[in-house]
């Protein structure tokens, strides 16, 4: 065996000729030996030197083997030495009072040399294993980096203690949990399946990514990521090394400061100008809102220039900018282009009236008089006013027409704002308007629930009821679904709108139940925004517990790009729900994408066949084919099938000869508020 260094033993024993023979083995098979005649001597001998091994004999006189090796083992120094007590006696009570004081190993004389060679080697391999174990663990505990071993899921075991200080998560809060649980947000799905597959398909992947801390701020990560295989060859563990690089991006984000802001006045510059406005035009282009752009210029500064000099140019440029960040108050983002021109870039804005206002402040800002250098100066500015898209679709061709328009504000005589056209997209306005009132919607209290009823096809009696938003807009009336569902969802008000629903369906059925109605399933939709939230189940639960509602009540109803999403979130999040009693059916089934094999993986209870099949069903020949193939590929897994946009006799009778278990239509009842629902459940009995 290859050690390191020479093992050092102690041999106690007070029979010399045992004492040196034991020695020379010892010598002869490559290690240092050291003898004494009794236990006394070899507890003196331990402050000066440690040895590796100790051999020690029972029976000697002063001090016997096992009152020394007690006493050993209550040293701190010395209570992790192997101690191989050797001896004439055999007998039960003996050995096991040699265990019980802590002796590794116990063998009788005659000593057998070849028994005690091999257990002498065994000791050693477990105190070079116990020191690299020993290495490790401290690695693992002191490095900088943090380190996370988790199962082949990706469901954490264990975590070091850098771990934690980067994440914010002790060691109990992750233990146990998805690596999910880090998951920022600012990746597409994409990018995660692309890691994994070249980690299953590599066994390593290394690269950079943003993950989430405990308190919600997003760092910055270098991760490499190990697959730890088991002897059959499939993945047992993974463990992730990863450096926080928030620092090194700090420093590079300093850089880029210094390079996109401008000296004088600490603006972004005409640099970082552009690349803002290009990213608010590109997220515009995605999200269908407008983007103003103002761009002012200073009135007689070349005079007060040239006539008072740069120092005061400086300083009046440094003043303009004070005013300007004052008038807008994180309204929008204002540059200093150069020279005495600032602009000012406004995304979202409701509409041209405000930005008038705003241009009309920046003005009157503008007009006060400057004091500088107990001077005072008087300059006004001509200001240019731009749309996205209707002044142009690329920031090129906008900015081009917003300078036209400020070329125009200056042939108006200055001192005043003009936009690049009069006339502004009438459709654009109204669309910004319904944005705004969508916005103040759920705090006025707009919104209400209709309820739609789904009947038992076999026994006729009333399943459940599909719960569905509606808007009644002051001034408007009724708002289509149509209209405004996708403007929330683009805007991200679903969110709140979809836990508005989602709250008050359950509030409602649970005083249903409670007043003697016997009980049936409520079905509420879900928007992809809705199921993408990382704590989604936690907030149904709670939903759920705070209305009262049973949950096998509760029926969600998801959208088949929702279920084809990210299958293993998908999958984590559909079975919690389920495992809580939840119902979930696939929507519109047939006008996705469906992959059949998740369909059986995951733990859907129902499919719902789209009513644009279900419209021409009993005369439409692929129509009808395709609900018939739905409507067996549903009960082969167990699922129940209901169709929608049922308005016809003949519609109910094919579905019902062809196996269909419900319906909803207009041929029972269009979508109804409570009150009417209540009514039309009374009439049923």
């Amino acid at each position: 065996m290859d050690l390191p260094r020479k093992a050092l033993f102690f041999v106690v024993d007070d029979d010399p000729v045992t004492r040196l023979m034991l020695c020379r083995f010892l010598e002869r098979h490559g290690y240092s030996a050291q003898g004494f005649a009794n236990g006394a001597l070899v507890i003196e001998a331990f402050d000066q030197v440690r040895p590796d091994v100790v051999l020690m004999d029972a029976k000697m006189p002063v001090m016997d083997g096992f009152e020394a090796c007690r006493r050993l083992k209550a040293r701190p120094d010395a209570s992790h030495i192997p101690v191989l007590m050797i001896t004439g006696l055999n007998d039960d009570d003996s050995v096991d009072r040699a265990f019980e004081i802590g002796a590794t190993d116990f063998i009788t004389k005659p000593i057998h040399w070849a028994i005690l060679r091999n257990r002498v080697h065994y000791l050693l391999d477990n105190i070079e294993a116990g020191h690299k174990l020993s290495v490790a663990a401290r690695v693992f505990d002191n490095t900088g980096e943090g380190i996370v071993v988790t199962d082949s899921l990706a469901v954490i075991q264990s975590v070091n203690p850098s771990f934690t200080r980067i994440t914010g998560y002790a060691a109990q809060e992750a233990v146990g949990r998805r690596m999910s649980l880090l998951k920022s947000g600012r990746h597409p799905p994409d990018f995660y399946e692309k890691m994994w597959s070249d980690l299953l398909a590599a066994g390593q992947w290394q690269g950079e990514f943003y993950n989430r801390r405990k308190d919600g701020s997003i760092y910055p990560q270098w991760a490499n990521i190990s697959a730890v295989y088991a002897p059959g060859g499939q993945i047992e563990n993974f463990i992730a090394v990863f450096s926080d690089l928030t620092a090194l991006r700090e420093s590079e984000e300093n850089l880029l400061y210094v390079t996109g802001h401008d000296v004088l006045t600490g603006l972004p510059n005409r640099h970082l100008f552009h690349e803002r406005l290009s990213f608010v035009l590109s997220e515009a282009r995605e999200s269908g809102f407008m983007v103003w752009v103002l761009l002012l210029d200073l009135d007689r500064f070349k005079v007060v220039n040239e006539t008072m000099g740069h120092d005061v140019g400086d300083a009046l440029i440094v003043e303009v900018g004070r005013r300007l960040t004052a008038i807008l108050a994180g309204r929008g983002s204002l540059s200093r282009l150069g020279g005495d021109e600032f602009a000012v870039i406004l995304p979202k804005t409701e509409d041209a009236q405000s930005v008038a206002q705003l241009g009309g402040l920046m003005l009157q800002a503008i007009r006060i008089p400057f004091v500088i250098h107990e001077v005072e100066f008087f300059v006004g500015a001509s200001i240019g006013i731009g749309v996205h898209p209707l002044d142009g679709e690329d920031a090129k061709t906008l900015m081009k027409n917003v300078d036209a328009a400020l070329y125009h504000a200056k042939e108006r005589g200055r001192n005043n704002f003009q936009f690049f056209r009069n006339e502004m997209n009438s459709r654009a306005l109204a669309r910004m308007r319904m944005e705004t009132s969508l916005r103040l919607a759920l705090e006025r209290q707009e919104f209400e629930l209709y309820f739609q009823p789904q009947i038992d096809l076999a026994s006729g009696e009333l399943a459940g009821v599909e719960a569905l938003i509606r808007w009644k807009r002051p001034g408007h009336g009724m708002v289509s679904p149509g209209e405004f569902i996708p403007l929330a969802e683009e805007t991200g008000l679903i969110i709140p709108m979809g836990n508005w629903a989602l709250a008050d369906a359950c509030r409602r059925a649970t005083g249903w139940f409670s007043s003697g109605i016997k009980p049936f399933r409520v079905a509420v939709n879900l928007s992809g925004l809705e199921f993408e939230q990382p704590d989604f189940v936690v907030r149904v639960t709670e939903i759920l517990a705070s209305s009262g509602l049973e949950s096998r009540w509760l029926e969600l109803e998801l959208t088949e790009s929702i279920a084809m999403g990210d299958a293993v979130e998908t999958l984590v999040k559909l079975k919690s729900l389920s495992e809580v009693g939840v119902r979930l059916s696939i929507d519109d089934f047939g006008t996705g994408f469906s992959s059949l094999k998740y369909l059986k993986r995951f733990p859907i209870d129902t499919l719902k066949i789209d009513q644009s099949f279900v419209r021409n069903c009993a005369a439409d020949l692929e129509d009808a084919a395709i609900i018939r193939a739905v409507i067996g590929l549903a009960h082969s897994l167990n699922l129940t099938v209901i169709a929608e946009g049922v308005e016809t006799v003949g519609q109910v009778e094919f579905l019902q000869g062809h196996g269909c278990n419900e319906v909803q239509g207009f041929y029972y009842s269009r979508p109804m508020p409570e009150a009417a629902l209540l009514e039309f459940l009374k009439r049923r009995g």
